[in-house]
């Protein structure tokens, strides 16, 4: 093997935002082509591909504007309906984040779960939106990799390279510390990264994503589409709804964007009108009333007097999904609490009036039985009329698992017996052979492979295996990638970035370069700092706003620098449509508070909203009563659902104990 002292790789990260753009490759014509493809992902239980699902990608310009330009994959899945004779209007899946994808295991799993009852009609949709995790991903992982491994390491012959983006960012942020300006340095470098290689970032937006969605369902033949929307996805759905109305049949909204919402300006009250619904439903009980009267009042008191004296805990308790024990109650563990009650809403809100009245008096019980899990791990099941029934019911629920779990797992081996990952597999294997400073160096480059001005494709990965390899085992490398099909190559880059995301997660859930890019242009750019720290002054509950003070400032800090223009002032306006909309919104929705919601109903004239007390974010994930409503106007759009499901959702709140 060779000794890695080869700096090519390296030398184009610490370049990147001194480098011009790549030139854009002429491509074929604009006719948007679809391909079959295995699915690029471990496939969810009893989905069986070519039958219950098939997975392909659509060729689209990057540009649309520039039709023969450059051209980028999308990639996509069709869950195929249940019914053999389904309805011709499918549901088209819209992810949210911006940057999430559809198609990763755990995401496409979970929409085949909360789509089950709407695909016994009709087909439902997913796509990977362009710029994320399987349609010429902007991911940023390679860029941290190489800055923490090497470029931050003070024993690397590159250590100081970041030096003059650091010095350009203290230049322009001179009240900022030095970790903020280290992370502004590795944004500003991953954008001359992605840049480098040929994205034009500007074309990452929910316009050209809007005109993806009405290519890729015109091409696989559908005429009309049911939308449906979550979080960044609502936005989607409204830009669709406006940009191409002819093709929508109806819309769900999920946990709502509005178009002319002032993201970063409301940002700041999402936890604070959370916690005041949660108040207001307390109020409207009247033993929840009777037991915790003025709580808003309450609550901002007792805030105060944590931020001048947190609570000690008789010992440190680790926060689920945690690792740092915490040996103090702040108010910020009290926003950190309202903030997990967003996805986990059924189990936590009956229990915040509780809490507010014991850390009054010091006392941490309740508090620390729910952010460590124990107070829910000790709680009994539920009395049951018929035990008998009941046994036989969770031994057909542990059967049904565990046969789940069989199917995962053979999925899971299908997946790793692929050529692509076998190769990327003898890679990393004879990487953990190496010296630790070998390894990493080795990897660094692995991780970025076509990351840079190189495309991703065979000649790359052979480019790879001669400047990092000799001999038999350069020969061996060599003979796998050449007998690969062109579909494998194209998964060796998938393989690579999900390797990426398992050692450093910062694209894993949301696709960074995606991400920034409509958020720069379509959220922030649409905001006013001012307006952001005047809405935080006037907070009844300053506390709950804080963290997310400090998130908009960063924002409106990074997009300064990010390379797009912000959005022209026509795409801010409100959503203007007659098509049948149902919008659900989570009363506790500390992302998209309801007040997002009621607003996105300003220009739906045929719009029902729904609102549902003890949900959070993504109600159709969490609520089953918000599934059947959905599943309902699906099916007639033009018949109000019943919704009377939502009062059996109101909080059961837990009362103190009765003192003797």
């Amino acid at each position: 093997m060779k000794m890695m002292h080869r700096t090519a790789y390296l030398a184009l990260f610490i370049m990147a935002t001194s480098l011009a753009i790549a030139s854009r490759a002429i491509a074929q014509a604009p006719s948007y082509p679809t391909t079959i493809i295995p699915c690029p992902t471990v496939l969810p239980p009893k989905e069986v591909e070519g039958k219950t699902i098939t997975c392909g990608i659509l060729t689209v310009p990057e540009n649309y504007d520039e039709p023969e330009g450059r051209q980028i994959d999308l990639t996509y899945a069709v869950l195929h309906s249940r019914s053999l004779s389904p309805a011709p209007d499918p549901i088209m899946d819209l992810r949210g984040g911006p940057g999430g994808s559809t198609l990763e295991a755990s995401a496409l799993e979970t929409r085949a779960i909360i789509y089950e009852s709407l695909r016994q009609t009709r087909d439902i949709i997913v796509l990977d939106q362009r710029g994320t995790q399987f349609s010429n991903r902007l991911s940023c992982t390679p860029v941290a990799l190489i800055t923490l491994g090497v470029l931050l390491d003070s024993s690397s012959e590159y250590a100081g390279a970041l030096d003059p983006l650091l010095a350009k960012m203290r230049s322009r942020f001179p009240n900022d510390n030095d970790d903020t300006l280290q992370q502004y340095a590795f944004f500003d470098l991953c954008a001359g990264v992605l840049e480098n290689h040929g994205s034009d970032l500007s074309n990452y937006n929910s316009p050209n994503s809007a005109q993806d969605v009405a290519n890729l369902t015109t091409a696989l033949g559908y005429d009309q589409i049911n939308l449906y929307g979550i979080s960044y996805g609502t936005y989607l759905a409204q830009r669709i709804m406006t940009n191409h109305p002819d093709r929508v049949r109806s819309a769900v909204l999920d946990s709502t964007v509005p178009l002319q919402a002032n993201k970063y300006e409301a940002i700041v009250r999402d936890l604070e009108i959370s916690f005041l619904n949660l108040v207001e439903d307390c109020e409207a009980d009247a033993a929840c009333r009777a037991a915790y009267p003025n709580l808003t009042e309450r609550t901002q008191a007792l805030l105060n007097k944590l931020d001048e004296a947190p609570i000690p805990l008789a010992e440190p308790i680790t926060p689920q999904g945690q690792t740092t024990p915490i040996d103090r109650i702040t108010s910020a563990n009290f926003a950190t609490l309202i903030q997990s009650m967003n996805g986990r809403p059924r189990q936590i809100a009956p229990y915040m009036p509780l809490i507010v009245h014991e850390l009054e008096q010091g006392v941490t019980t309740t508090f620390a039985g729910i952010v460590t899990g124990a107070l829910f791990a000790n709680q009994p099941l539920p009395p049951t009329v018929e035990p008998s029934v009941d046994t036989y019911r969770l031994q057909a629920r542990d059967l049904e698992a565990k046969a789940v779990d069989i199917l995962r797992a053979q999925a899971a081996a299908a997946e790793t017996s692929r050529p692509a990952s076998r190769w990327v597999q003898q890679v990393q294997d004879l990487a953990n052979t190496l010296p630790e400073s070998q390894k990493t160096l080795l990897l660094a480059n692995f991780y970025g492979v076509g990351y840079l001005e190189t495309p991703r494709n065979r000649e790359t990965l052979l480019t790879f295996v001669a400047e990092e390899f000799e001999g038999d085992t350069a020969a061996t490398l060599t003979t796998a990638v050449n007998a690969m099909s062109e579909v494998e190559v194209r998964h060796v880059y998938d393989v690579v970035a999900a390797l990426t995301d398992s050692v450093l997660p910062i694209d894993k859930e949301i696709t960074t370069g995606m991400f920034r890019s409509v958020d720069c242009r379509e959220m922030v750019s649409f905001s006013d700092p001012a307006q952001t720290q005047e809405n935080y002054d006037t907070m009844l509950i300053p506390q709950l706003g804080q963290g997310r003070l400090v998130a908009a400032q960063q924002a409106y800090a990074l997009c300064s620098f990010w390379p797009v223009e912000p959005a022209p002032a026509r795409e801010h306006a409100p959503v203007n449509s007659t098509i049948p909309t149902l919008v659900l919104q989570g009363r506790y929705d500390v992302q998209t508070n309801s007040e997002m919601g009621r607003m996105a109903m300003e220009g739906l004239r045929n719009g029902t909203f729904v609102e549902l007390s003890s949900t959070g974010h993504g109600a159709i994930v969490y609520s089953q009563c918000a599934k059947d409503i959905g599943v309902a106007f699906v099916n007639d759009p033009d018949r109000t659902p019943d919704t009377s499901c939502t009062t059996d959702l109101f909080p059961k709140f837990v009362l103190p104990p009765t003192e003797n």
